[in-house]
């Protein structure tokens, strides 16, 4: 054997194993995780009919309107009122609900809840919660109706305002032009959720602040949104926590002839962004706030 090659190999093994062992001494690099879809919130039956909606209402839209009308039937004590009930019986619902309930609205199924109860024998009566969305070139609703309700054949029938409409047996909904399954929606807008609020018998939402009211060039906050919430003879408007603005923005309501009548006793509270006001007609109330800019939330 020639020991100088035999050497000559150990000393090339030798140089290679080195070579490897003096390498880039630094942490390996993690492979990139992949990409992944990004998920918005989605209905779920333990939410409340504004935070239910909003998981609907397609990110464009400029504004919500709810009424629970369990809410609405509690306030006459009349919870137990449905289509099945005597027709005087409802027609008492619906008497004292349009003399004494914010109904923001407006009461989708009303125009056709003759129709729906001697062709299809369910009705107005049987919805739990509505919610109709506006703007943004779209315009669409949400219905939810007791369990028992089968609207299938009505939709297919086009009756009034269904037409068109899709329903989920298994959340007892019926929805129109919603946002599509998996979209943005405006359940993941943080400043739309922080103004959805609680149980209410009407909760309106603007997503903005409301343009064409009366002005006030100093100490007013921007407005990303806002809601005005009833429950009987009370209002609460809603602008987001911790605003240094709200006393100046609650004075806002003299300019406003109208507002002035009906939004009286205003009392403020800054660190959780609220206006409290009692109301001398829940039905005039209801009808400023979907048809008048609300002076209270004016932009800056």
């Amino acid at each position: 054997m020639d020991v100088r090659r035999w050497g000559v190999g150990v000393l090339a093994v030798g140089l290679a194993v080195a070579l490897v062992g003096c390498g880039d001494d630094s942490e390996p690099k993690k492979p990139e995780a992949a990409p992944t879809e990004e998920t918005y919130p989605a209905y779920a039956a333990t939410m409340s009919p504004v935070e239910a909606a909003m998981t609907f209402v397609p990110v464009s839209a400029k504004t919500l309107a709810v009424t629970d009308y369990d809410e609405v039937k509690s306030l006459f004590g009349l919870d137990d009122v449905t289509s099945r009930t005597s027709p005087a019986e409802q027609s008492n619902l619906w008497s004292r609900a349009d003399k004494g309930a914010a109904q923001v609205s407006g009461g989708l199924l009303r125009g056709v809840d003759q129709r729906l109860r001697d062709t299809y024998k369910w009705g107005a009566a049987d919805v739990v919660w509505e919610a109709r969305f506006t703007g943004g070139g779209t315009e669409g609703f949400v219905i939810r109706v007791a369990d028992r309700v089968k609207p299938g054949r009505a939709i297919k029938a086009g009756v009034g305002p269904l037409k068109g409409a899709t329903f989920d047996p298994k959340t007892h909904l019926i929805t129109k032009h919603t946002a599509a399954p998996g979209a943005e929606n405006w359940a993941a807008q943080e400043p739309l959720v922080a103004v959805a609020g609680g149980p209410a018998t009407s909760t309106y939402v603007v997503n903005g602040c409301a343009e064409g009211g009366p002005k006030e060039k100093t100490r007013l906050a921007p407005v990303e949104a806002f809601s005005v919430e009833f429950g009987g003879g009370l209002a609460t408007l809603r602008l987001g926590e911790d605003r240094d603005d709200l006393f100046y923005r609650l004075k806002l309501g003299d300019q406003d002839a109208a507002y002035k009548k009906v939004f009286t006793h205003g009392v403020a509270d800054p660190s959780t962004g609220r206006i409290g006001f009692r109301v001398t007609s829940p039905v005039t109330a209801a009808t400023l706030v979907t048809s008048e800019p609300v002076p209270f939330a004016v932009c800056d």
